[in-house]
């Protein structure tokens, strides 16, 4: 039996021709009726009113076989009943929701601001999300959050663990005007103006908008995107280091002193020079707890021998 044939048969959608040649094969065995009535019983299912918590599964499920297989969308499938109903109904939503996002609008009441000076700040959001800002970020919630969309902007840098809402998107706008769009999931943004993004997956799936195109992230992946190409490039990412703000640590892997200095520079928003003498030291590896800058460069100093200088309260001098 054409499978395909046998699908179109379910949804009401068979020829006149196709429907004879699946009334003959019922009759071939009994085997063969009881195949039609489970199929029967899944399209059912599918057609039932959606919970939350199926839709974002579902969304998960498909979104995963674009990462997994995207040849395969060329092909044809043997399953089709699981690209029906429900699949197909999360996907063409969670589409139109996050193109929907480059038109912008107004919030309907004042906005929330929050901002963090020299030191790291958790703020819970009204639907129980929880964001963990780093030091020298700036968030600002929009007045109507909540009410049908969940829209907040970040300059800095954050991770955002959100509450699933499927019927409100989650949606972050960064200081360079990219779209971070999720329904449920665990993630971190570095954001100032003019300088490059990152976008790092800890759990669950994220949609980022750029320059009129679409890139999907997955656990364990980041997006860095260039402001003078207009290009972005996933990688993957260390779930620590995509957790670190979280955990309330600093996270490096291999790293030379001129990688350590970029990092904290940019963390602590602060402008490190690197010595040329510096380049001589061990590359670090490991998470430090973030106590401050100076405690944590006398920790990796202890390690690499790296030593450090405030050459003024802006600036600091790794030799």
């Amino acid at each position: 039996m054409n499978w395909e044939i046998l699908i179109c048969y379910v949804n009401h959608e068979a020829s006149e021709k196709e429907v004879a040649e699946i009334e003959a094969w019922l009759n071939e065995r009994p085997q063969n009726k009881l195949i039609l009535k489970q199929l029967e019983l899944k399209q059912n299912q599918l057609n039932q009113p959606l919970k939350d918590e199926a839709v974002h599964a579902e969304w998960v499920k498909v979104l995963d076989r674009i990462f997994e297989s995207p040849r395969q969308q060329k092909t044809k499938v043997k399953k089709l009943y699981s690209l029906t109903g429900i699949a197909a109904a999360v996907l063409l939503a969670c589409f139109i929701n996050l193109f929907s996002l480059q038109n912008n609008h107004k919030a309907a009441s004042q906005n929330i601001v929050v901002n963090t000076t020299s030191e790291r700040r958790q703020v819970q959001l009204p639907d129980g999300s929880m964001v963990y800002l780093a030091p020298n970020s700036n968030l600002r919630v929009s007045g109507d959050f909540g009410r049908q969309k969940r829209e907040l902007s970040l300059t800095g840098e954050a991770f955002f663990d959100v509450k699933h809402d499927a019927k409100k998107p989650f949606i972050v706008s960064t200081a360079n005007n990219l779209k971070v769009n999720v329904l449920g999931t665990s993630f971190n943004v570095y954001s100032r103006k003019n300088i490059n993004e990152e976008i790092k997956v800890a759990t669950g799936l994220v949609g980022v908008v750029y320059a009129k195109s679409t890139a999907f992230l997955k656990a364990g992946e980041q997006l860095s995107y260039s402001l003078t190409k207009n290009v972005a490039r996933k990688s993957r990412v260390d779930a620590k280091d995509a957790t670190s703000l979280q955990n309330g640590t600093l996270y490096f892997s291999k790293s030379s002193t001129k990688q350590i200095a970029e990092k904290l520079e940019r963390y602590y928003n602060i402008h490190i020079q690197v010595a040329p003498s510096a380049v001589k030291h061990h590359a670090f590896s490991g998470e430090i707890k973030d106590y401050g800058i100076a405690r944590v460069l006398d920790g990796i100093g202890f390690v690499t021998g790296t030593k450090y200088k405030f050459t003024n309260p802006n600036t600091i001098l790794l030799y």
